[in-house]
């Protein structure tokens, strides 16, 4: 009798809903991708946050989107948190940065080596790319501006333009799936290797619970980034 109302308790006890959460992302390969048969946003990025997060009974959604809706997102906190880098102009003000960084980009002025058209350079809309956007353009290179970092590569490997400014993962991953070899053909000048960090809106009602959350796992496993998680 006394294991059967136990048992009844326990049935009728409110259940603890779990948190959930949304990371929004740029597509930017391999760290996040948008899949053309399910839509749905997935990547390096994606699996490591998520295995962070599981530790705390914390699921997590992911979206892909254009640098611009991305910050609006962030900014009205439809959107909880995204990895960026710290420099970038159109960040919304009112953020919050995790510490330590997520991970290290390396960023590289490509160029062909024949055949150059201009001082056209295509890159990604919204992107300082560290002050070197000003930099070319008071040197008098003109940008070709497009939605997210493929569609700047194609445009450069198509020669259509002279230049391209990009973070070499994207590049790299680009090249090996489409089988290319462009070794020959460009040049390639590296310019700044920058970290990424959680950035988390103020706005959102999950604030602090990702920031402690974030803080802990980073000081429990001694990471000096949080993409060392395996």
């Amino acid at each position: 009798m006394k294991k059967f109302v136990l048992l009844l308790l326990f049935l009728s006890a409110p259940l603890v809903a779990e948190q959930k959460v949304t990371m929004g992302l740029v597509v930017f390969p391999p760290y996040s991708i948008l899949e053309e048969q399910t839509n749905k946003c997935v990547g390096r990025f994606i699996e490591i946050t998520k295995k962070i997060l599981t530790d705390y009974s914390i699921q997590l959604g992911a979206v892909c989107a254009p640098p611009a809706r991305l910050f609006r997102l962030l900014e009205k906190a439809e959107i909880d948190f995204t990895i960026n880098i710290k420099s970038t102009v159109a960040l919304p003000k009112n953020v919050d940065f995790v510490e330590p960084p997520f991970s290290t980009l390396q960023l590289d002025l490509y160029s062909h080596k024949q055949n150059k058209l201009d001082n056209s350079v295509a890159a990604i809309r919204g992107y300082s790319y560290h002050g070197f956007r000003a930099k070319l353009v008071d040197q008098h290179y003109k940008f070709f501006d497009l939605p997210n970092s493929i569609s700047a590569i194609q445009l450069f490997l198509k020669k259509r333009s002279s230049h391209l400014i990009s973070y070499r993962a994207p590049l790299d991953y680009y090249v090996e799936e489409k089988e290319l070899n462009i070794k020959e053909g460009v040049s390639v000048l590296p310019l700044v290797d920058v970290a990424t960090y959680i950035v988390i809106s103020k706005q959102s009602p999950h604030l602090e619970l990702l920031k402690t959350k974030f803080e802990d796992y980073a000081a429990k496993h001694q990471l000096q980034f949080f993409d060392q998680v395996q």
